[in-house]
């Protein structure tokens, strides 16, 4: 039942495909090297992490666990709960936007 719903179905379609495009987004666009990159910059201090490059593709991993963690969760409470269904799946989504805004920064902090 949970699946069938058109506003549930939309919202993690839309999730998943952002996750992917992000992934897409950093293979295409961060040149990888052996040089480290900029991974976290803090407004008081500027610059306070350096990595791999393979170490920025922890932002779209840690989106698409919480996209499962939620989806699964979301599902499970729908017979129960629909509300809180309806907020688990909106908060996966709310989460690739903000793994988005992330990745758009570090990319033009590393640009």
């Amino acid at each position: 039942m949970y699946f069938k719903d058109f506003q549930v179905r939309w919202i993690l379609a839309s999730s998943i495909l952002l996750n992917v495009a992000l992934f897409v987004f950093f293979i295409i666009f961060i040149r990888q090297s052996n040089v480290p990159i900029v991974l976290h910059y803090n407004i008081d201090w500027g610059v306070d992490y350096f990595g791999e490059v393979k170490s920025i593709f922890i932002l779209p991993v840690i989106g698409l666990l919480i996209f499962l963690f939620n989806g699964i969760l979301a599902s499970r409470l729908w017979l129960h709960s629909k509300v809180l269904s309806y907020f688990l799946t909106t908060t996966t989504l709310i989460a690739q936007i903000f793994f988005w805004i992330s990745g758009i920064a570090l990319y033009i902090i590393n640009s």
